[in-house]
């Protein structure tokens, strides 16, 4: 668990949720006395009783228990992995830590009835309309509102909102966003090009005019290089996680988190467009899919295109999400025609259709 701490764990965006489950192990193996087990230690009892132990001592659920085990489950697998790693002297060598591993038998919805928990939810919290209209009127800072903006036109995890640039990764000629920014190497959590938004096309104007004009006013020069979009207490945003949290708290909608955004918006594009398909959507949020998972690491005209339905399908949730938040969601008012809303099968909806919502 070391080597996998120091090794592949610090290159995941969940490093500190495993650096929790190595400390949970450990614990784990003080309190039934076995710190110094071996491997074979965990078999399919012991995994049990692990998760049993985890359970009764910190009141975890079956989806953390889940979360804890696949770690232990993560740095085995990794230890037993031929790869370039550092001997005892700090020379670089290819092997495996040990030969073999226990497979980790043990996954939510086992753990859920063995203990007889609750099974974890699938997918995650996703709020209505009328819960993402009353936390976006309640985000406080011209930062947070853009981030805001980012995510409802992304559908990005919050690492691709915070790291986008737009002078990198905006192609305008193109009118295409690469979420992978230069130099990052595409991994499990994949990062997409898409066709932009036209609403959020306007708001990169916007913003960048706005942030030239208020540079120029303070120093009365035009900066050296491009100002980033999230900046607060003139520094860069790296994460709105607490924000995100305690405002959600405050607004009355605690479950909402930094995630919402994008399951929010898969699931509205799905209920609210349905002629834009599974393969779509899923090829906007960066998953792989037999079409398409090789073509959209580039700029290739069929990536781009093959998008656009999904591109015109968040204008008009986005839209349709406008008409409860006193929030401004665009820059310049946009209208979709007859023709595009035939496209993806949307049909505009009156306000109060909104509030129940699931």
């Amino acid at each position: 668990m070391e080597a996998y701490l120091n090794g592949h764990a610090t290159t995941i965006r969940s490093e500190g949720q495993a650096l929790r489950a190595v400390d949970l192990v450990v614990e784990y193996l003080k309190a039934v006395k076995q710190v110094s087990a071996p491997l074979s230690f965990w078999t399919p009892s012991r995994q049990l009783d692990f998760a049993g132990w985890l359970n009764r001592t910190h009141k975890h659920s079956a989806a953390t228990i889940e979360r804890v085990i696949n770690v232990l489950g993560a740095a085995m697998n990794d230890a037993a992995a031929v790869k370039m790693r550092l001997d005892a002297i700090g020379q670089p060598v290819e092997g495996a830590i040990v030969s073999h591993v226990p497979k980790i038998v043990y996954q939510g919805e086992r753990i859920a009835k063995e203990l007889k928990l609750p099974p974890p939810k699938k997918g995650g919290y996703v709020p209505t309309m009328a819960e993402m209209a009353t936390f976006i009127d309640a985000l406080e800072t011209p930062h947070l509102r853009r981030w805001l903006i980012l995510a409802l036109n992304t559908w990005a995890r919050p690492e691709a909102i915070t790291e986008f640039t737009p002078a990198a990764q905006y192609d305008r000629r193109l009118g295409a966003i690469d979420l992978n920014p230069p130099g990052r190497v595409q991994n499990d959590k994949r990062r997409p090009t898409l066709p932009i938004t036209r609403g959020l096309a306007d708001w990169i104007d916007h913003w960048q005019a706005e942030d030239m004009a208020r540079f120029e006013q303070r120093y009365g020069r035009r900066p050296n290089e491009e100002i980033p979009l999230l900046v607060y207490k003139l520094k860069r945003v790296g994460t709105v996680k607490k924000a995100v949290k305690r405002i959600a708290d405050e607004a009355g909608v605690p479950e909402l988190t930094q995630y919402s955004t994008r399951r929010f918006m898969a699931t509205m594009v799905r209920k609210l467009c349905p002629f834009v398909t599974r393969e779509r959507r899923s090829m906007w949020l960066g998953h792989v899919v037999e079409e398409g998972s090789s073509t959209t690491d580039h700029y290739e005209g069929f990536a781009v295109e093959a998008l656009e339905d999904v591109a015109i399908a968040t204008d008009f949730v986005i839209g349709e999400l406008q008409k409860l938040t006193k929030t401004k969601l665009f820059a310049i008012e946009l209208r979709l025609n007859a023709a595009e809303l035939r496209r993806i099968g949307a049909n505009p909806k009156a306000k109060s259709r909104y509030g129940a919502m699931g």
